[in-house]
C-alpha cells in the first residue's frame, strides 16, 4: 500500500521534495486534501508534485479508507530517524569539541506524520493484532522498497523490537534519546559524553 502512495519504488501517487524548490510542482503546504493529487494521478499517470510527510500521510489515510481499512494519521513531535538501527540518535563530535557532520546520519526531527492501521495479525501472536504503524514517506529502504510497516502498535509499546515489519525503526521513532559521542580516531573507543533523554 505504501508503494503506491510514494514515487520512488512503482511510481506511487506522490513525489516527495525536502528543499525550497517547488517549481513545476505545488509546495507541499499549498494542498487542501488528497482529492486534487489522488484526481492529478489518475489523470496524469505520474506522480504528483510535491509532497512531504504530512502529504504522504493524507493521501494513505484516503486510499486506506476508500478501500475500508480503518486509517488515521499519527503525528510524531521530535521524532526520531535512527539510521543505524542502534535504537538511539547518535552525535560524534572531534576531540576539539566539534560536530563531525560526515559521520552523523541520524537526526531529530521537529516532527513527523505517519499512519495507522487496523487489522489483525494472524502472522504475529493475537496480541500484536490491532492499530498498525505504516509510513509512506520515502525514507528509509524496508525490504528494497521505501516503506515502513505494518509494525504492530502493541508490540512497539511494550518495547518488542525484534517484532518484524520496521518495529525497530517505529520504536526508535518514539523513544530514542540522543547520546553524543567522541571521537578519538578509528583505532580508538569511542568516549560516552552524554545522553539527552527524548522518549
Amino acid at each position: 500500500m505504501m508503494k503506491a502512495i510514494n514515487s520512488p519504488d512503482d511510481n506511487g501517487a506522490v513525489m516527495g521534495n525536502w528543499s525550497n524548490d517547488f517549481g513545476g510542482g505545488t509546495a507541499p503546504t499549498k494542498w487542501m486534501g488528497s482529492q486534487k493529487i489522488l484526481q492529478e494521478y489518475y489523470t496524469t499517470k505520474n506522480p504528483v508534485k510535491y509532497g512531504q510527510c504530512w502529504v504522504f500521510s493524507g493521501v494513505l489515510t484516503t486510499v486506506c479508507r476508500a478501500l475500508g481499512i480503518p486509517c488515521r494519521p499519527v503525528t510524531n513531535y521530535s521524532s526520531a530517524h535512527d539510521t543505524q538501527g542502534s535504537l538511539t540518535v547518535d552525535c560524534f563530535i572531534d576531540a576539539e569539541g566539534k560536530v563531525m557532520e560526515e559521520m552523523n546520519n541520524d537526526s531529530i526531527w521537529n516532527y513527523h506524520v505517519w499512519n495507522e492501521v487496523w487489522m489483525s495479525r494472524p502472522d504475529l501472536t493475537p496480541e500484536c493484532g490491532g492499530w498498525q504503524a505504516i509510513d509512506a514517506t520515502p525514507q528509509e529502504l524496508s525490504e528494497d522498497a521505501y516503506r515502513c510497516g505494518p509494525a504492530s502498535v502493541a508490540a512497539v509499546k511494550k518495547g518488542e523490537v525484534m517484532r518484524p515489519y520496521d518495529s525497530r525503526f517505529v520504536f526508535a521513532e518514539v523513544n530514542a534519546d540522543k547520546v553524543f559521542w567522541r571521537y578519538n580516531g578509528p583505532v580508538q573507543p569511542l568516549k560516552l559524553i552524554r545522553t539527552d533523554m527524548y522518549g
